[in-house]
């Protein structure tokens, strides 16, 4: 991430910040991690979110902000701008990518403005964020890149939505006027896409696949849709054999999130309910065709998404100018094999969502595999005795075994990204070969001298910083409140007291060096010392009640 620098400002001294929030469904529910830790990093700021009108509702029980300011339906240029200079706001976030916001915020007359380079609004912004020319940072990570820029030392993993009152009782009195009682099993069918015809499966697949999951898991299909959608409902209730309730465009957003929450799982294209219900913890059959899930995709680990790309793929085209092949190729069989699997396989809190997961963040070298300096050939890496065993166990006891490394031998030219990747594969076969293996592999490729706070440093997931971890809990559904951290150094404990996690000091790699100097000059004190990954995990399982 490269920055352009106008005008300096000292973060801690902010009082007042606006955010211009997105102007879509799904974009306005990725913008919800970076609100959340907008909100922690400046507890004591006034913060308020300018939104379209059919948003509001997604805001207004937000805990993250403090005042919601709706934009009108008229004269939306110069109501924008007025409102916002009476308030005297010291700071912008600027989510939406037009030039229009840029103006606005600039006429208001509002000092800082932090906003990504596109659409020539670079005069426009004091702190222009520049990413690569190719996209590839998901949609909600690249929200959180505009905080990062000046700020992002502490993390908050939004785990649901709190809607204003009016939904339940909207949404159990259409399901009564269906004549459903409160022991159905629901599954939700979202078939349309705002954005264009482009995005959506064919209405008879969603169907087909509606019948066949009723066929086999006695479930009634609750069909979504805007009201420009309806149309699409309509044609695929007149399409079903089976039961099912249309309610294309008989919902308001905190009706359709009451609904959602009822279902066992969503069937989807890439939509703003997809989103929705991703955050509200619903297991997601996500149906991907002109747009690439790894960009936009539902975050967390409870759902699948489903892609069979043509070379012509993403063309991010509303309506497909040749023959549909990108979702013509995704099957009915293959959704309805993704949903049983999601059905019959997913836990299930008493929300009916998928609960949230613990984890454990493991150092590698030194706690999972020997330390023997920087490795240059992947057949060097050998597991420490026991490593494997002790991460078959962690697997056992349903943690998330999630792998935090600091590389700086990258930035120092003694290695390649490739090699590291190379190298932890390596570790990985041999890990399986034993019965043990991890579920995700976040390492820091930076220098430890890079920058520093606010605007030269761009690098906050080189360990004690929280990035990685927060990266892994985004796009993991980790739950922080039952996951621990596990290392051989300083900075490992750091790390945990940092984001608050019980930490475990081995004793292996420089777990001796490290309990030296701990106890001649002071510091983090580990939660516990175990003698090695093995032991560590033990402790852990029996301390959770997991074993």
């Amino acid at each position: 991430m490269t920055l352009c620098i106008r005008r300096t400002f000292e973060a801690d001294r902010l009082r007042s910040i606006l955010v211009r929030g997105p102007n879509w469904l799904g974009d306005a529910v990725l913008a919800l991690p970076m609100l959340a830790n907008l909100r922690r990093s400046f507890p004591a700021a006034r913060i308020s979110l300018l939104v379209r009108p059919w948003l509001s509702d997604l805001f207004q029980a937000s805990p993250f902000i403090d005042d919601l300011l709706v934009i009108p339906s008229r004269n939306q240029f110069a109501w924008a701008v007025t409102a916002l200079r009476r308030r005297r706001f010291q700071l912008a976030i600027l989510l939406p990518n037009s030039f229009r916001a840029a103006l606005i915020s600039a006429l208001a007359g509002i000092t800082h403005r932090i906003g990504y380079v596109t659409g020539g609004r670079g005069p426009l912004l004091t702190v222009g964020v520049c990413t690569p020319g190719k996209r590839s940072l998901h949609q909600a990570d690249a929200y959180l890149g505009l905080l990062r820029a000046f700020r992002w030392d502490a993390w908050e993993q939004p785990t649901g939505l709190t809607f204003p009152p009016g939904g339940d009782g909207d949404a159990e009195r259409l399901l009564a006027a269906a004549g459903l009682g409160p022991d159905a099993s629901f599954i939700g069918i979202n078939p349309g896409g705002a954005y264009g015809t482009a995005k959506r499966w064919p209405a008879e697949r969603f169907a087909e696949a509606a019948d066949l999951l009723s066929d086999r898991l006695g479930t009634i299909a609750l069909l979504f849709g805007s009201p420009k959608e309806a149309s699409v409902t309509r044609a695929i209730r007149a399409r079903m054999r089976r039961a099912a309730v249309d309610l294309g465009g008989k919902t308001s957003l905190s009706t359709l999130a009451s609904l959602l929450r009822r279902c066992r799982l969503l069937l989807t294209n890439d939509t703003g309910a997809m989103h929705l219900a991703a955050t509200l913890n619903v297991p997601c059959v996500a149906i991907f065709g002109p747009t690439d899930p790894h960009l936009t995709g539902p975050l967390g680990s409870g759902h699948h998404r489903l892609s069979h790309p043509p070379p012509c793929s993403p063309c991010h085209y509303r309506d497909c100018p040749i023959d549909h092949r990108c979702m013509r190729a995704i099957e009915v069989k293959d959704v309805v094999a993704a949903a049983e699997a999601l059905f019959e396989g997913s836990v299930f809190n008493e929300r009916g969502g998928v609960r949230l997961a613990p984890a454990v963040f493991l150092d590698r070298d030194g706690t999972l595999n020997e330390e023997v300096g920087p490795l240059q050939y992947p057949e060097h890496m050998r597991p420490i005795q026991g490593t494997p065993a002790a991460l078959k166990r962690l697997g056992e006891a349903g943690f998330l075994r999630i792998v935090v490394s600091n590389q700086s031998r990258v930035a120092r030219g003694d290695a390649t990204e490739e090699l590291v990747e190379a190298t932890h594969q390596r570790l990985l076969h041999l890990l399986r070969q034993e019965g043990g293996s991890t579920d995700a592999f976040y390492y820091c490729p930076h220098h430890p001298e890079e920058g520093r706070f606010p605007f030269k440093r761009t690098c906050l997931c080189r360990k004690p910083g929280p990035g990685l971890v927060q990266q892994a809990v985004h796009e993991h559904q980790v739950d922080l409140t039952r996951s621990y951290v596990v290392g051989d150094q300083i900075t490992d404990l750091m790390l945990g007291h940092r984001m608050g996690l019980p930490s475990v000091l081995v004793l292996t790699g420089f777990g001796h060096d490290t309990l030296r100097q701990l106890e001649a000059a002071g510091g983090p004190r580990p939660s516990h010392v175990a003698s090695d990954l093995l032991s560590a995990t033990e402790w852990i399982v029996g301390r959770s009640g997991t074993g």
